[in-house]
């Protein structure tokens, strides 16, 4: 992750916790009005001063833009703080997401079997679709 910081930080202007405070202040600022990549570059300025952040790192994760993303964050997160019941929590459920979404896709794909011809659905004139009863039969 390549940040670039405010070059008063840099030179060691300020009270460092100060900085983090008032980039906190930012990143709700931001949140708030819905501005999140704003939000979340001053949150990787942040995790470059404090790198084990927990309450960061589950900030990046709910702000990320995708859902990979947000998984990265958490895995980060939970490298850090292992113990922590938050973390384990907001992985659990990221991870049923993911699962949601790919589930979800899998049932999008079962129009696929739809686009074959299928010679039962037209009639054979006795009411019965044709190839009933071969299909019966070879499911025996």
């Amino acid at each position: 992750m390549l940040v670039a910081l405010p070059k008063r930080l840099l030179a060691g202007g300020g009270n460092g916790a100060q900085q983090i405070a008032a980039w906190w202040q930012e990143v709700e600022t931001a949140a708030s009005s819905n501005h999140l990549p704003r939000a979340r570059r001053f949150l990787r300025w942040i995790l470059v001063c404090c790198p084990e952040d927990e309450e960061a790192w589950l900030w990046m994760a709910r702000l990320a833009s995708n859902q990979d993303a947000k998984l990265i964050y958490l895995r980060q997160a939970y490298s850090f703080h292992p113990d922590s019941a938050r973390v384990r929590a907001a992985l659990r459920q990221a991870r049923s997401q993911q699962l949601a979404l790919a589930v979800g896709e899998l049932r999008g794909g079962s129009s696929v079997l739809r686009c074959f011809p299928d010679e039962r659905r037209s009639g054979n004139g006795n009411g019965k679709p044709r190839g009933a009863g071969r299909i019966t039969a070879s499911l025996r």
